[in-house]
């Protein structure tokens, strides 16, 4: 299960911050990062040596996944229906 927390939209090649638990793990301090073709993850480093985070490939492709559909959702504004407007 991953579940993304404290998305903040940024401008510029950072898109975001988050932080992200992927089964028992807990990483704070991931980013998405704006490419070309889409968008990368940096990922914290963990431990003392630090290491990267044990993630396998499918682990990985599931949380840039489920950090791009937050953002989007971060990211939309409600529409105002006319009879609200002035």
């Amino acid at each position: 299960m991953i579940q993304i927390t404290h998305i903040r939209p940024a401008s510029g090649r950072v898109a975001a911050t988050f932080a992200a638990v992927v089964g028992d793990l807990a990483l704070s301090g991931c980013a998405l990062v704006r490419r070309d073709d889409g968008f990368t993850l940096s990922l914290p480093r963990i431990g003392s040596p630090s290491r990267p985070a044990p993630l396998n490939a499918a682990q990985l492709v599931t949380l840039e996944n489920a950090a791009v559909e937050a953002l989007r959702g971060a990211s939309e504004v409600p529409s105002v229906p006319a009879s609200l407007r002035r």
